[in-house]
C-alpha cells in the first residue's frame, strides 16, 4: 500500500522492495506467511549491509526458549506495511515524542523503529487490511480554498463595478465629512420625513417644473425684515413662557409640500418641510434643501396653520446659508412672524421649535429646549454660524421657527446630528443672517454681491484622501464653459486645493474665501491632477452669482 506520509512529501509511489532471502519460521510458533519482500530487516538498518553478512545455519529442532518464540521483528515483517501508520504521529498529543515515535526516513522510504508488541502488531495488521480512510483534512481544505476563491472573485467584481459606477456618476453635491481629530459627523438635513438625504447626488435627472420658478415675483421695493428688541418687561413679567411663545408665533408657521407631479395627488409628495410667513401677501422663508436647492425641481404647495392651501414657487434660494424664499400665489391677510435679534440671546435661554415633524400629519407641533451654544461651525457645506439647541428638531421641522419665550423668531430650524453617539444636538440659522439673506432674495431673486467660479464638484473627505493618496479639496464634476473656469486648463476630476492662497478642503472654506470678492476680481486657483500627480495654477476672473 502507498505511504500517505511519503506521497504527500514526494508525490510518487514508494520504491519497489529490495529482494532478500526467505527466513525460516521459528518453531514451535504457529506457521506464518513468508516474510514480505517489502522491507529490509529493521534490526539491520543501522548495521552493515545484509548482503555482506554470512547467513547463519538454519535452527535445529531443539526447543526454543520463550524469548525466541516471540519474535516481534518477524511479526512486524509479516504486516504489510508498517509505514501505513504510526497512529501516534499527532501534534495534538502532548506525549508525542518525535525521537521515540518517529521512524527513520531514508532512501525515499519511511521505516519505523521496531518497538511493538504482538498485540499491537495484530491490531496494525487488521488496520492495514482495511482501505485507507479518506482524508477529512484535505476535503476541508478544498472547501476552504473554494469559498475563499469565491469571496475573492466577488470582491474583485464589486470593486470593478463600483469603480465603473463612480466613473459614470458625476458628483454634484458635497459629501458628508467626519473630522479626523474629533469625529462628530456632519449633520443630517431633517427633510422629507427622514427618507431623503439631499447630500446624496441624484442618479437620474429630475423632472423640471418651470411653473415653480417665481423669479419674476421678486419685489425690489421690499423694505426688509425688522428685528425687534426684547420686551422692556422681559425680566419682570412671568407671563413669558413656552405657552405664550407658541400662541404668539404658531399662526405664522406653514407647511411646505413638494411634489414630483400633480399637487392634488399626495402620493407625489417627495419632500416636506416647514416655513415662516414673512409678509402678509405671501413671502415665506424655508430651508433651501427642502426645495432641493432649485427653483424648478418640484411643484410646491403651502398649507397655512388654518388649513388654507396655496400654490407656491421659489423666488430665490441660497445653498450657502440653506435659505430659500417662496411666494404664495394670490395670498393676502397672512400673519407675519415677529423676528427678534439673535445677537441678544444668551446660553441657557429657553426656546421652542414649531413645525411639522414627520410631515403635515403633525402640523404645528412644538418642542422645547434651551440655547446650548452660539456661533457653531456645524457643516462643511455652508457659511452659517449656527445656534445650537437641545430642542428636538425632527424630519419636517426644516424651515420652521426657533422662538424665544417672548414669541420672537430668533432662528430657522435647519439641521441636527443623527448618530447613536449623540443626543440633543440641533442647529438653527440665526435671525440676523436670515434677515440679510431674505432681504436680498426678496428684492433680487438672488443674493446680491455673491461671486462664483463656475464649477460643480464633490468635497474630498479625509478618508478619501488617505485611501487614494490624494489631497483634500473640491473634486471638479463639471465646468460652466461660460463661467470663470471655462476655457482654462482646469478639467473634470481635477481637485481644487487652494483659492487665492487659502487652502480649500470643503465647500464652506471655498464659500468663505469667495465672500470678500466681487465680480471682476481676479484670483488664483491651484489644483491637483491625479492622472499625472502634479499641481497646477491658473488665474480666473470672478463673475456675479445670480442663481
Amino acid at each position: 500500500m502507498d505511504n500517505p506520509f511519503e506521497n504527500e512529501r514526494n508525490g510518487f509511489e514508494p520504491h519497489p522492495p529490495a529482494p532478500q532471502e526467505p527466513v525460516q519460521p521459528v518453531q514451535p510458533a504457529p506457521p506464518v506467511q513468508q516474510p514480505a519482500p517489502e522491507y529490509l530487516q529493521p534490526q539491520n538498518l543501522f548495521e552493515e549491509d545484509p548482503s555482506d553478512v554470512t547467513e547463519e545455519p538454519a535452527p535445529t529442532e531443539e526447543p526454543v526458549p520463550p524469548v525466541q518464540q516471540v519474535q516481534p521483528v518477524q511479526h512486524v515483517q509479516s504486516v504489510q506495511p508498517v509505514q501505513n501508520v504510526p497512529p501516534a504521529f499527532s501534534a495534538e498529543d502532548d506525549s508525542f515524542n518525535p525521537i521515540v515515535q518517529t521512524g527513520v526516513y531514508d532512501d525515499n522510504r519511511f521505516f519505523e523503529i521496531p518497538t511493538v508488541t504482538i498485540e499491537e502488531a495484530a491490531a496494525r495488521a487488521a488496520q492495514s487490511a482495511q482501505p485507507p480512510a479518506k482524508s477529512k483534512v484535505n476535503k476541508g481544505l478544498l472547501v476552504v480554498i473554494i469559498v475563499l476563491s469565491a469571496l475573492l472573485g466577488a470582491g474583485m467584481f464589486g470593486i470593478v463595478g463600483y469603480s465603473i459606477l463612480q466613473a459614470k456618476t458625476p458628483a454634484v453635491s458635497p459629501q458628508k465629512e467626519v473630522d479626523p481629530i474629533f469625529p462628530i459627523p456632519d449633520f443630517t438635513w431633517p427633510n422629507n420625513g427622514g427618507f431623503d438625504d439631499p447630500e446624496i447626488p441624484a442618479t437620474t435627472a429630475p423632472a423640471e417644473h418651470k411653473e415653480s420658478d417665481y423669479s419674476d415675483k421678486a419685489d425690489s421695493s421690499f423694505g426688509g425684515l425688522t428685528l425687534d428688541e426684547k420686551p422692556e418687561d422681559a425680566l419682570t413679567n412671568n407671563a413669558y413662557n413656552a405657552e405664550y411663545a407658541f400662541k404668539a408665533a404658531s399662526d405664522s408657521v406653514v407647511s411646505v409640500l413638494c411634489f414630483t407631479g400633480d399637487t392634488d395627488d399626495n402620493t407625489n409628495v417627495i419632500s416636506q418641510g416647514s416655513g415662516i410667513v414673512l409678509t402678509s401677501d405671501g413671502f415665506v422663508v424655508t430651508n433651501s434643501h427642502v426645495v432641493n436647492d432649485s427653483k424648478t425641481a418640484y411643484a410646491i404647495k403651502v398649507v397655512t396653520a388654518d388649513s388654507r392651501e396655496y400654490k407656491a414657487g421659489v423666488v430665490g434660494f441660497d445653498s450657502r446659508t440653506d435659505l430659500a424664499v417662496l411666494k404664495l400665489a394670490d395670498a393676502s391677510a397672512l400673519k407675519p412672524a415677529v423676528f427678534g435679534n439673535s445677537d441678544q440671546i444668551g446660553l441657557g435661554e429657553d426656546l421652542i421649535v414649531i413645525g411639522n415633524p414627520g410631515g403635515i400629519d403633525y402640523q404645528n407641533s412644538v418642542t422645547k429646549g434651551i440655547v446650548s451654544a452660539i456661533n457653531r461651525d456645524a457643516s462643511s457645506r455652508n457659511i452659517v454660524k449656527y445656534i445650537q439647541t437641545d430642542a428636538p428638531i425632527n424630519p419636517g421641522n426644516s424651515g420652521g421657527p426657533a422662538v424665544n419665550k417672548y414669541g420672537q423668531v430668533i432662528g430657522v430650524a435647519s439641521a441636527k446630528i443623527v448618530d447613536e453617539k449623540y443626543e440633543g444636538i440641533g442647529f438653527c440659522i440665526p435671525s440676523v443672517q436670515v434677515k440679510q439673506i431674505c432681504d436680498s432674495l426678496i428684492r433680487n431673486g438672488y443674493v446680491e454681491g455673491r461671486v462664483k467660479i463656475g464649477i460643480t464638484g464633490t468635497a474630498v473627505t479625509a478618508g478619501d484622501a488617505a485611501t487614494y493618496s490624494i489631497p483634500r479639496g473640491i473634486e471638479v464634476a463639471s465646468i460652466d464653459e461660460n463661467g470663470p473656469c471655462g476655457g482654462t486648463e482646469l478639467k473634470p476630476k481635477d481637485i481644487i486645493t487652494e483659492f487665492d492662497g487659502k487652502p480649500i478642503t470643503s465647500f464652506a472654506e471655498m464659500y468663505e474665501a469667495l465672500e470678500p470678492h466681487r465680480a471682476g476680481d481676479k484670483a488664483k486657483l491651484k489644483f491637483y491632477r491625479s492622472s499625472d500627480k502634479k499641481d497646477y495654477e491658473i488665474e480666473i476672473t470672478l463673475q456675479e452669482d445670480k442663481r
